[in-house]
This record gives C-alpha cells, sequence and structure tokens, in this order.
C-alpha cells in the first residue's frame, strides 16, 4: 500500500519493510544495548532484553489517529480501502529476518558485546510499536499466537479504539497489553488527536473495562506539556473503575515528524512526569514502584499488587 517514494524515504530512516504494510526499525536502545551504553526502560522494568527485542509494525503508516506527539507523518492520505492480509507466519518470518540482516553490521565493530550480538541473532521478543495501530491488522490474534508458537514474547500497544479486536485478543493474548489513554477528557482527546471517527472516546473507554481479561493489562499515558499533561483529577476519574496491573506515565518527545507539532517546550523533564505521576497516584491509590530519567518515565502500580515486574 505504500507508494515507491514513501518506501524510500521510510528506508533512508532506517525502516525495513516486510510485504505490504509491515516494518521493523531498530530501536535506539538495541543499539546502545550492544554497545553496553545503558538499556531501555522496558528492561528496568520489565526485564526485557533491548539488543534481542524487535522494534515493528504490521499496520504501516496507518492510523485512525493524528495524536499531536505522534512521530510518524500524520499528513498522509490513508487509502480509501485498507488491505492488510499478509499472513502473520510471512510476517513473523519477515521481522527475524530483517532484524538479522540490518544488525550485521554491529558483528565488526571492537566495542559490541559479542555475547550480546551473538543472543540478538536469536530475537526474542516483538513490540508492536512503531506505527500506525497493530488493532487494524484483521489477523492479529493469529501473529500473537505464531510470536508465541515461536517462543517469543510480546508487547502490543493500540490507542484502545478497536475494541472488536481487543475482545478477541483476549482468548490470544499479547504477554503485555497497552491501551493508550491520550487526554484527560473528550474535548481534549478531540484536540490533539484529531479522531477519524465521531465514536473513538466511547470506543476507548469501552477498551479499558477489557484490561482486566489481559494478563498484563497496562494503560500508557504519553504526556505533552501545554497538550495533555493537564487535569490530573480527571484522569484519576477516568483510571478508578479500570482494573489494569501497571500504569505508565511518559514524556512526549519532539522526535520524528512530531518535531513540527511541538517544541522541546512541550516536553515534560522527568522530575515533572514524577510529580504528575505522584498526584494521579495519591488520588488512586496507587505507588511508583520504578522510574527511568533518561526516559523520563515512571512505572505505577495499585498498592495492594505484588512488585513481580517481569514477564519470565
Amino acid at each position: 500500500m505504500l507508494s515507491h517514494e514513501r518506501t524510500k524515504d521510510l528506508e533512508k530512516q532506517g525502516y525495513r519493510i516486510i510485504g505490504k504494510h509491515s516494518a521493523i526499525k531498530i530501536c535506539y536502545w538495541c543499539k546502545n544495548s550492544l554497545r553496553n551504553d545503558g538499556v531501555c526502560y522496558k528492561n528496568t522494568f520489565y526485564g526485557i532484553m533491548p539488543w534481542r527485542c524487535i522494534q515493528a509494525s504490521v499496520t504501516l503508516d496507518i492510523c485512525n489517529l493524528k495524536c499531536q506527539w505522534c512521530w510518524r507523518d500524520i499528513n498522509l492520505d490513508i487509502p480509501r480501502k485498507l488491505e492488510f492480509n499478509d499472513a502473520p507466519k510471512d510476517i513473523v518470518d519477515g521481522f527475524i529476518l530483517e532484524q538479522k540482516k540490518i544488525l550485521q553490521g554491529f558483528k565488526g565493530n571492537s566495542i559490541v558485546n559479542m555475547k550480546r550480538f551473538k543472543e540478538a541473532m536469536k530475537p526474542k521478543h516483538v513490540a508492536l510499536s512503531l506505527t500506525g495501530d497493530a488493532c487494524l491488522y484483521p489477523k492479529l490474534h493469529y501473529l500473537i499466537k505464531e510470536i508465541k508458537d515461536r517462543d517469543m514474547t510480546s508487547f502490543l500497544v493500540t490507542n484502545g479504539t478497536f475494541t472488536s479486536m481487543l475482545k478477541k485478543l483476549r482468548n490470544e493474548q499479547p504477554t503485555q497489553t497497552y491501551i493508550t489513554l491520550p487526554a484527560p477528557n473528550e474535548e481534549v482527546f478531540n484536540e490533539v488527536c484529531k479522531p477519524f471517527d465521531k465514536d473513538s472516546w466511547n470506543n476507548i473507554m469501552n477498551s479499558l473495562r477489557l484490561l482486566g481479561d489481559f494478563d498484563r493489562g497496562t494503560i500508557r499515558l504519553t504526556l505533552a506539556k501545554g497538550m495533555n499533561m493537564l487535569n490530573a483529577e480527571e484522569y484519576s476519574e477516568l483510571l478508578k473503575d479500570v482494573d489494569f496491573k501497571f500504569l505508565e506515565l511518559k514524556a512526549a518527545m519532539s522526535i520524528g515528524d512530531a518535531r513540527y507539532r511541538m517544541t522541546l517546550e512541550n516536553m515534560p523533564y522527568h522530575s515533572e512526569i514524577k510529580d504528575f505521576g505522584n498526584k494521579i497516584a495519591k488520588l488512586n491509590k496507587l505507588r511508583i514502584v520504578a522510574e527511568k530519567k533518561d526516559s523520563r518515565v515512571v512505572l505505577l502500580m495499585k498498592k495492594e499488587e505484588g512488585r513481580k515486574l517481569n514477564i519470565n
């Protein structure tokens, strides 16, 4: 579904296209971890090895929201007819093949941790969080099973507007299922996310009610000052009846195409994220159980929950 010009542009940015609508891109922390230069917050919080993690998309460039902090080009036209019909097996084969190919260049680098490099040649985790919303892919539940059958783990990040797919995923669950709560109320949501569908906010609310059916149901707040980082009390009210295991608060970053829609002033400092998290924690009887300052992210859990975080 991608034009030749768009494909070339994405490849210049480091994407590797798989089939008709999927892609991977090596993330910053995957590269750094191979050089013994730090790990991502998913490692700090959940034990994910970033050098064995594939950052992926099965609906490249396609989303039904235009969140102002998104790093993709939200001005692209969405095709009238969406055909996400590549087979799950072919997609996962492509993920692994392209990940291994693009990492080959690290083998000759003297500062690379060779133990980690060898482990990286056997990817262990897929993060469906690159661009677009994976819940648009009608075979997503089969894709999750394909990943699981290969003894790999998966994180799914969705905007929560595709409630019908989340219902299917209850029977074939990702290792961890994220729903992004992008605003404290519908008015702010319509302003900063510009949904295509007028029912999007209600769909998010309905999806949040399903989180309790997932073993590791997680809510993500990606926060930008002057956009959606406001009214902690309203966020708290939305969260109070949701059965979730984890709540992540993370600073929106002015990277990729987000640079044209937000400035450095919109990026919260870690201390501001933590303060906002403490407000919500106090209102909802939560506690901050982990944080990573260089990623500007904090992790909250319910006070009565145990502290087993790792996915293994």
